[in-house]
C-alpha cells in the first residue's frame, strides 16, 4: 500500500476494541498491544462482576486476546486458567487468533479491601495457585503448561510464565479501570518479548523504556491508543506497526451446541424428560445465555442420535 492511501478498514478498527501488532529492533523485538473496554464490559454486564472480579478477568481475556493473536493456525484455541486460594477461587478464559475471546470467573462477585497503593487488590482476590496455558491446534494433541502464580496480578504471573515455560524474556502490562457505576472506563494491554537472537542491549533500552511507566490504564486515559502504546514503550528503537486487529467478547454457544451437551445426560434420561414433557435447559457459564430445548426437540435429538448409531 502506497504511503499517502489510508487503509479505512484499518481506521474504522481503530475506532473501537482493536490490537496492534508490531515489531521492532529489526525483527528483535515481538510487540503487540490491545484497548478493549467493550469486551471487558460485555463479560461484567454478562457475570455481575464486582470491580476486583472485572480487573482479574478483564486482565486475563486481554492476555488471552493477544495471546492468541501472536498464532498462525486461524483455528488454534489458547485457553488460560488461574487457579488459586482466594476468594475468587479460578478465572477461565479462551481466546482464538481473531481476536475473539470468552472468559469466566467460579465467584464472581468478590469484594475486598483496596491494597496498600489504594488499588484493587486482585492479588488477594485469586491468592496462591497456579497458572495453566493450554494450546489446541485441531488434529493435534494439545500443549499444556503449568507454572506456579507469582503474584496472583496477572501480568507478573503471565511474564513468569514466558520466563519459564517458554523461555522468552517478556514484559506483559495489562490493566483494567472501573468506574464509580462499576462500569468499564479503560481496559488494554500489551506484551513486549525478545526474540530468540536478541542482542542484550536491548534489556537495558527496554528497562529504560518502561520506567515511570504507572498503568495501562493511564497511557488510555491520556488519550494513547494501542499503536501509540507501542510507540512509547518502544521509541528509540525503530518500531513499527504490522497489523491492526479487532478484539471482542464472542462466546459462540448456541442451540446446536447445547442440544450435543444435553446428549450427554444419556439416552434413558432423555427419554425420560420426553415422557415427562419435561424441557431441557443449558446455561452457558461463559456469556451467561441459557438455552432451552422442548420435549419435541429432545425427542428429535435422540432419533438422530439412534440413527446414526445405526449407521
Amino acid at each position: 500500500m502506497a504511503d499517502n492511501v489510508i487503509d479505512l478498514s484499518a481506521e474504522r478498527l481503530r475506532r473501537k476494541d482493536h490490537m496492534v501488532r508490531g515489531t521492532a529492533a529489526d525483527g528483535m523485538i515481538r510487540a503487540i498491544a490491545i484497548t478493549a473496554r467493550d469486551t471487558v464490559q460485555k463479560a461484567h454486564k454478562n457475570h455481575n462482576t464486582s470491580p476486583l472480579v472485572s480487573a482479574a478477568l478483564g486482565r486475563l481475556m486481554m492476555a488471552g486476546q493477544m495471546m492468541g493473536a501472536m498464532f498462525k493456525h486461524p483455528d488454534e484455541l489458547i485457553t488460560l486458567e488461574m487457579r488459586g486460594d482466594g476468594p475468587v477461587g479460578g478465572i477461565t478464559v479462551t481466546a482464538n487468533n481473531r481476536g475473539q475471546v470468552k472468559g469466566s470467573a467460579n465467584h464472581p462477585n468478590v469484594w475486598l479491601p483496596l491494597n496498600e497503593l489504594g488499588k484493587l487488590d486482585v492479588g488477594a482476590g485469586i491468592g496462591r495457585g497456579t497458572l495453566s496455558v493450554v494450546r489446541d491446534i485441531p488434529g493435534s494433541v494439545p500443549y499444556s503448561s503449568q507454572t506456579e502464580l507469582v503474584t496472583g496480578e496477572v501480568g507478573d504471573d503471565l511474564a513468569a510464565y514466558f520466563s519459564l515455560s517458554d523461555q522468552i524474556p517478556t514484559s506483559v502490562g495489562v490493566g483494567v479501570l472501573v468506574d464509580t457505576d462499576t462500569s468499564i472506563r479503560q481496559a488494554g494491554g500489551f506484551i513486549l518479548q525478545l526474540m530468540p537472537d536478541y542482542e542484550y542491549y536491548l534489556i537495558d533500552e527496554l528497562e529504560h523504556n518502561l520506567q515511570g511507566i504507572t498503568s495501562v490504564t493511564n497511557m488510555l486515559e491520556d488519550g494513547m491508543d494501542p499503536n501509540a502504546i507501542l510507540r512509547h514503550l518502544l521509541r528509540g528503537l525503530d518500531y513499527q506497526e504490522l497489523e491492526v486487529m479487532p478484539a471482542e467478547f464472542h462466546c459462540g454457544c448456541n442451540k446446536e451446541r447445547a442440544g450435543r451437551a444435553v446428549l450427554a445426560l444419556g439416552e434413558a434420561e432423555l427419554r425420560d424428560m420426553v415422557d415427562k414433557g419435561e424441557t431441557a435447559e443449558v446455561h452457558c457459564h461463559f456469556c451467561g445465555t441459557t438455552h432451552y430445548l422442548a420435549p419435541d426437540e429432545l425427542r428429535e435429538l435422540l432419533d438422530h442420535a439412534t440413527d446414526g448409531a445405526k449407521g
